[in-house]
C-alpha cells in the first residue's frame, strides 16, 4: 500500500461556558499518517508541518513531558501495551504488526469502553496555566484499533470541577484494509481568544466508545504558560514566610475566586493541602523540620520556626 497522508481541520463552537477559562471557538485540526506497505520493524509516523502544526511529531519539552497522571481508571496495558507512561514519553514510534495480539504495542496506552481498558486519565499540572494548545496522538499497528474518541476536559479549581472543552470522534483507518500502522494526531487551539483555556490546573481525558472495545493512544502534549509558582500564595514569584502567613490567616476559608487568599492549589478552599504544597515548595529542609502537618492553632508558629531556622527563600527560576 502506498503511503497516504491527509490533514483535516474541523471547527466546532464551544458547547459550554467555562467558569474561569476563556473559550469562544475551539478548533480541532486532525492529521493522519498511513505507513507504507512492505515494511517491518519500527515505524515513526511523520506528519505534515502545516498550520497550525509546527512540528512533524510529538514534543519532548511540553508541560506533561515525563509526567504520570494524578488519577486514572481502567487498564491501559492491554495486549502488552506500554501503558500510561506512553502518553508522556515524547515518542510515537510504533511497529509493523501481523494483525495479532502478539504484535508489538509498546507505543500505546489502551483506552476505550471495553475489556476493562482505560476510561479516564487525569493530570494535575502543579499550578495554573494559560493553555495555548493541546495535542493528542493515537493509532495502532493497523486499522483495527486506531480510533480516537474522548471528551477533553479541564479544571480551573484544582480538580474539584471539570468542564468539557471539546469532544473528538475520529476513525481514520479501515479494519481489514489498512494493514500497516495507522497514526493520527488531533490539535486543539482557539480561534478567537488569546488562549485555548485560562488558569487551568488539571486536564482530563474521558475515553468513550470505540471500535473493538479499545484503541491505542501514544502521546498527550500540552503547551502553555505557568501563571503561578507552586506554593506562592501572594503571587510575587517568591515562596517564603509571607505565603505561609497568608495560608495561616485564611485557614479553612473558601475564597470567592480559586487561587486567592492562600488557596495555592486552586481547589477553592484553604486547608492542609495548601500548607503541604507550600512546604514542598520551600524544600526538603522545611519538610523534615515541620514533620506532620500541625493543627490550625499551631500552624503559624511551626511555619515561622521552619523558615527562619532553615533560612529558606526560593525565587522563581
Amino acid at each position: 500500500m502506498s503511503q497516504r497522508r491527509f490533514a483535516v481541520t474541523l471547527c466546532t463552537l464551544a458547547i459550554a461556558c467555562l467558569a474561569s477559562a476563556a473559550s469562544a471557538a475551539v478548533v480541532q485540526s486532525i492529521q493522519t499518517d498511513f505507513a507504507p506497505g512492505g515494511g517491518s520493524g519500527e515505524y515513526t509516523p511523520s506528519f505534515p508541518i502545516t498550520a497550525p502544526f509546527t512540528t512533524a511529531g510529538p514534543s519532548t519539552t511540553d508541560v506533561l513531558e515525563g509526567m504520570l497522571p494524578s488519577a486514572s481508571n481502567g487498564n491501559f496495558t492491554l495486549e502488552l501495551s506500554k501503558g500510561l507512561a506512553a502518553l508522556t514519553d515524547g515518542t510515537v514510534t510504533t511497529f509493523y504488526g501481523d494483525g495479532t495480539a502478539e504484535s508489538l504495542h509498546t507505543a500505546y496506552a489502551t483506552a476505550g469502553n471495553g475489556s476493562g481498558s482505560g476510561t479516564t486519565v487525569t493530570y494535575s499540572l502543579g499550578g495554573a496555566y494559560d493553555i495555548d494548545s493541546i495535542l493528542v496522538y493515537g493509532g495502532w499497528n493497523d486499522g483495527g484499533r486506531d480510533a480516537q474518541h474522548y471528551d477533553l476536559q479541564i479544571s480551573t479549581d484544582g480538580g474539584a470541577n471539570y468542564s468539557t472543552l471539546s469532544t473528538v470522534d475520529i476513525n481514520p483507518g479501515v479494519q481489514g484494509t489498512d494493514t500497516t500502522p495507522v497514526s493520527s494526531r488531533v490539535m486543539f487551539t482557539e480561534n478567537v481568544a488569546a488562549n485555548l483555556a485560562s488558569a487551568v490546573t488539571n486536564i482530563r481525558l474521558n475515553f468513550l466508545a470505540v471500535e473493538n472495545g479499545y484503541t491505542g493512544y501514544s502521546e498527550i502534549d500540552v503547551f502553555g504558560t505557568l501563571l503561578n509558582v507552586p506554593g506562592d500564595a501572594d503571587g510575587n514569584g517568591i515562596v517564603n514566610i509571607n505565603d505561609f502567613i497568608m495560608i495561616s490567616d485564611n485557614f479553612l476559608s473558601t475564597p470567592a475566586t480559586a487561587g486567592t487568599m492562600g488557596d495555592v492549589n486552586f481547589d477553592g478552599v484553604v486547608d492542609q493541602k495548601d500548607f503541604r504544597e507550600w512546604r514542598v515548595a520551600t524544600g526538603a529542609g522545611a519538610t523534615g523540620a515541620a514533620g506532620t502537618i500541625p493543627e490550625p492553632a499551631s500552624i503559624a508558629l511551626a511555619g515561622l520556626g521552619v523558615l527562619f531556622g532553615a533560612g529558606l527563600l526560593r525565587r522563581r527560576s
